[in-house]
Formats: structure tokens, sequence, C-alpha cells
């Protein structure tokens, strides 16, 4: 998924698909996919995955072309909120975010779920079967488990150092071969049970729903 890089707060643009980025709204003249962004990790906010995640969960269908939903929940980050502040929380999930851009194609989908403050995050992966979701899922739980994130602390006036980050996964799969198509709502369902469970599991983990 091709973003721009920015800081915490910093406005960014995503090229959306079939447009360059420098295409204009005829209605308000901002530059296409401006109102889709979440303007603090880069990724697609609730509206813009509401308007691309099912057209290409349709054109899958349509295809008979296998798709896996990820869905994705930072391990106690209430934690880090209490103890370092909100500031830290929104750098933390700012790097999240430079992970999962880095670990998916450009055709992939990447969005915030849960709205303003939410901790977690939805990946689509178009023509990807179990073993593809599995490997960019186990991608995702190395690149953040490695991340290194300086943050203010507010108690003592300094800062530091965050490691030893994870996440938890639930993984949701279509299958085009039994030939009904699912409802985003449903793949997204599916993923969030199987989230549970890897929560249940010990976190820092996947796990895959079964098939629809």
């Amino acid at each position: 998924m091709t973003t721009a890089r920015s800081m915490p707060g910093e406005h960014t643009l995503i090229p959306l698909p079939g447009h360059d980025q420098q295409d204009l709204c005829a209605t308000c003249g901002q530059p296409l996919g401006y109102w889709a962004i979440d303007r603090l990790t880069g990724l697609l906010d609730r509206w813009g995955w509401d308007t691309y995640a099912p057209e290409a969960l349709r054109a899958a269908h349509e295809r008979r072309q296998p798709l896996a939903l990820l869905l994705l929940d930072l391990d106690h980050f209430k934690d880090i909120n209490d103890r370092y502040g909100h500031v830290a929380g929104d750098m933390v999930l700012h790097a999240v975010a430079e992970v999962l851009q880095g670990s998916v194609r450009d055709e992939d989908i990447v969005g915030r779920y849960g709205g303003h403050g939410g901790d977690e995050f939805l990946v689509l992966l178009p023509t990807t079967n179990r073993d593809r979701a599995m490997a960019v899922a186990q991608r995702i739980l190395t690149g953040v488990k490695d991340l290194q994130v300086s943050v203010p602390d507010v108690d003592r006036g300094t800062r530091t150092t965050l490691s030893g980050l994870t996440v938890s996964i639930g993984a949701a799969l279509y299958v085009p071969a039994r030939g009904v198509e699912p409802t985003l709502e449903e793949l997204v369902l599916e993923a969030d049970a199987a989230l549970l469970t890897a929560k249940r599991e010990g976190r820092d983990t996947v796990r895959m729903g079964r098939p629809r």
C-alpha cells in the first residue's frame, strides 16, 4: 500500500485505486482521497475503508479469486497510554502503521479501525490464500516486535524507548469455490472471533477463522 510518509498529526494523502494523486474532487476541490485518510497513521480511515474494501471484496467474488482479511489489535495498548500519556500512544500507533505499510503490496488495503483513539487495524489482501495471509501476518508480528519507539515520559520529563511491542491478529479467508459472496461485515466478524482466540491463547500470535 503506497502512502505518503508523515509524522503524527501531519496531513497525508494516499493515491487511491484508479486515480492520480493530483486528481481533484469536482465537488470540494480537494485532492481525491483527502477525506479517506486517518491523519495520525496515514492509513485509510473508516470512511475510506468502507468505500474501498467492499469494492475489493466484490471484485474478488466476480473474478473468483481468494481474499484474506487481517484484524490486528495492539496488545496492552491501554497500559502505554496510562503510563506514558496519549502522545506516546499516538507515536506507537504511527510506528505500527509504518510496519503495516511496509508489510503489504500496493494493491492491498490497510485501514485504521475503531475510530479516533482506536488501536485496531484492518488489512485486506486480494488474491491471497491461507499461506500468503499467514506469511503477511507473521511479517507484521515480527516487524512490530522489532520496533524501538522513542516517546516522552511525562512523569519524569525525559524520553524513553519502548520495545517489545506486540500485536494479536485474527484472519478470515474468502474462498471463491464456495460460490457465496460474503459481506465485509461477515469477514470482519470472522476475523474478530479469531482475534479473540489469539488473545486468549497468549497474544503476540495469529489465529485463522474458518474459510467463507
